[in-house]
């Protein structure tokens, strides 16, 4: 016994050691697949595009907010603003120029070095992206007017006059110039990829099969990607070099793309922030999630510095990206062993003590001789953890999540800690529900101790066999009416024209005090919990009267011998007896209305105002009407936490007495 206890120690220690080095190689691991790290300096804006100055290694950041701003070495070189958010920059090196396209209709340009406004451009359209010709002679814009109308003009950089307006029935998405200077290129919404002439006439076309979202030119390929996640790599002649279609698992918004100097690696932003990265073969090697939309790319050398819409400027790492899916492999693998090995720790430590090893191996023989049972068994519990416990376990976790009807894939879905519990307290309906809640609650234990136990004790007590059954059958009768049913019928009692209660108060006089019982909210909450008037509830009558007949006749013969009454033999002897029943039925009482709305719901959907809204009522409306599902969880979370709490004391309460 010895020797085998000292064997699993030996085990154990063995395990441990090789777990640890297991999660040590997985932090490791993991940060060899970190291929994005932040910049060193921040605008302090949210960024709308970008572009990088390679021979004087400055980076340009246009924002939503309306600032230019230039870095050099991470320190801020210049900041100069306009009259709207500017959506693409773009440099004519050769003049040491920037030309900014500005939605608030204007191109501007600045000098490189210093950010002084050099000449400005009147367009009078949003500027949706803009180019410079090779010979930097000519400027070039696509503008938006509305959702279906775009134009394409060319400017001249010397005196900006209008070279050209090209009308357009679709919405461009990019322009770019073409090496001739003459001819340019564009993609719109149809899908198509368009050249241009100065006059306007299409000289080449490519059509995809769907909306081209984004033109960039890197070197002599132009890149564009579609709403699909597929993307292109064509040449001047329209050329398909190069094409592939990210993984977007996560159904994800595509909007954006960029590719290193050499045309390598593509990247793929989205609006959710995820953003994917596809190889020199176009197989996805990277994805992640920034948790903004990613509006910009700018490649140098092998390394894309990316912006989003805030304050974020990301470098991603490129070249070592055909590293990471490799390093994330090895990591998962890590991981896994790690696990495996903490499992096998815990099994060899507790087999390292003879009695519990006893005990263990008893558990298992018991299994094996019975797994015939534990096989037949599985099918079973699978069903019931895939319709039961793995929505409550998506309820936990969404509940923790923004998850909407507008945020409905896991690109959209994200984290926000305790927002919704929060929101319960700032919105109100809550506690406002709470507060009925607490009402109906109290008034529940009342009705479900009060009527059901003095109708079963009656019934237990009638003589003769006969009579006692046709009672018993005639109060557990109205149990087979659906709640529905029930609540409609009520519904009809309490109207105010031709409701029961109404009328009957007409036929004896009593007209002042006819009333609108639904329709105050001074009787409204009142008529709901007077609904199923005089409250003989049929499953508490039922576990009442088994609970008497579980008593036994020598017991109430021997107290009878003894000289106690009937009303003594209740209070003393029958009712203590039957105190498990009775905290059975409060603990299905409160947790039946803690889930209960549908009789509210039917009666008087919560109103006036809010005057019956409970929180199972705010849950409902949340999901079917507003469609905030993350904020629904919550309250299901609550509402979890509460009858699981109720539940467990009143099953300590029920041993203690028992």
């Amino acid at each position: 016994m010895k020797k085998t206890n000292n064997l699993w120690r030996i085990v154990t220690v063995i395990s441990l050691i090789l777990a640890v080095c297991s999660l040590v190689g997985v932090r490791y691991f993991g940060e060899k697949t970190e291929g994005v790290e932040d910049v060193t300096y921040a605008t302090g804006n949210q960024n709308n595009c970008l572009c990088y100055d390679d021979t004087q290694q400055i980076m340009y950041v246009g924002t939503h907010d309306n600032f230019l701003i230039a870095f050099q070495e991470g320190q801020e070189l210049f900041r100069v603003s306009a009259g709207g958010p500017f959506s693409e920059v773009t440099l004519d090196q050769e003049n040491h120029l920037i030309y900014a396209g500005n939605e608030d209709g204007n191109i501007y340009v600045y000098d490189m070095s210093d950010g002084t406004l050099q000449q400005q451009i009147e367009v009078q359209r949003r500027i949706v992206s803009i180019t410079v010709s090779s010979d930097h002679s000519k400027v070039a814009v696509a503008t938006s007017t509305g959702s279906s109308k775009a134009n394409i003009l060319i400017y001249s950089t010397a005196d900006g006059s209008e070279i050209a307006n090209h009308k357009y029935t679709v919405s461009i998405a990019g322009v770019k110039f073409a090496e001739d200077g003459e001819s340019l290129f564009s993609v719109n919404k149809r899908g198509e990829i368009c050249r241009i002439a100065i006059d306007g006439s299409e000289l080449n076309s490519y059509e995809t099969n769907f909306a081209a979202l984004s033109l960039i030119r890197q070197n002599d390929l132009l890149w564009t990607v579609c709403k699909d996640g597929s993307y292109y790599a064509l040449d001047e002649s329209l050329n398909v070099v190069r094409k592939g279609c990210v993984q977007n698992t996560v159904s994800a918004t595509i909007v954006s793309i960029g590719t290193d100097e050499a045309n390598e690696h593509v990247i793929v932003g989205t609006s959710e922030g995820y953003f994917f990265i596809m190889n020199g073969a176009d197989q996805q090697v990277y994805m992640a999630d920034v948790g903004t939309k990613i509006t910009g790319f700018a490649g140098v050398g092998n390394e894309i510095y990316m912006a989003g819409l805030a304050d974020l400027i990301k470098l991603v790492h490129v070249d070592n990206l055909e590293n990471i899916a490799t390093n994330r492999l090895i990591a998962n693998v890590l991981r896994i062993a790690g696990i495996i090995l903490l499992s096998v720790t815990v099994i060899a430590l507790v087999m390292s003590f003879g009695r519990s090893r006893s005990y263990i191996l008893h558990l298992l023989k018991e299994i094996w001789k019975h797994r015939m049972a534990y096989i037949m068994l599985l099918p079973t519990l699978l069903l019931i953890y895939f319709f039961n416990y793995r929505g409550i376990a998506t309820a936990f976790i969404r509940a923790f999540t923004n998850w909407s009807k507008t945020n409905t894939s896991l690109a959209q879905i994200d984290f926000v800690g305790l927002e919704n519990f929060g929101r319960m307290f700032t919105e109100g309906y809550f506690l406002i529900g709470m507060k009925n809640l607490v009402l109906l609650m109290v008034t529940g234990i009342i009705k479900v101790l009060t009527m059901p136990l003095v109708i079963a004790w009656l019934v237990y007590n009638i003589s003769g066999g006969k009579r006692k059954y046709l009672h018993r059958f005639l109060f557990v009768l109205p149990i087979v009416v659906p709640g529905v049913i029930s609540a409609m019928t009520w519904q009809k009692i309490y109207d105010p024209s031709i409701g029961l209660l109404n009328e009957v108060l007409g036929a004896l006089h009593l007209e002042s005090l006819q009333h609108v019982w639904l329709g105050d909210s001074k009787t409204a909450i009142w008529a709901v919990i007077f609904m199923g008037f005089p409250f003989v509830h049929a499953m508490a009558f039922l576990v009442y009267y088994g609970g008497f007949l579980n008593i036994g006749r020598d017991v109430e013969e021997s107290a009878m011998i003894d000289g106690a009454t009937r009303w003594e033999m209740f209070w003393k002897i029958q009712l203590p007896l039957i105190r498990p029943q009775i905290s059975i039925m409060v603990t299905l009482q409160i947790i039946g209305t803690m889930q209960d709305f549908n009789s509210i719901f039917i009666l008087t959907g919560g109103g006036p105002g809010t005057a019956t809204y409970v929180p199972a009522l705010e849950l409902y409306l949340n999901v079917a009407q507003f469609g905030r599902y993350g904020y629904a969880c919550a309250l299901g979370v609550i509402l979890f936490v509460f009858t699981m709490t109720a539940t467990l004391i009143s099953n300590r309460l029920t041993r203690e007495k028992e």
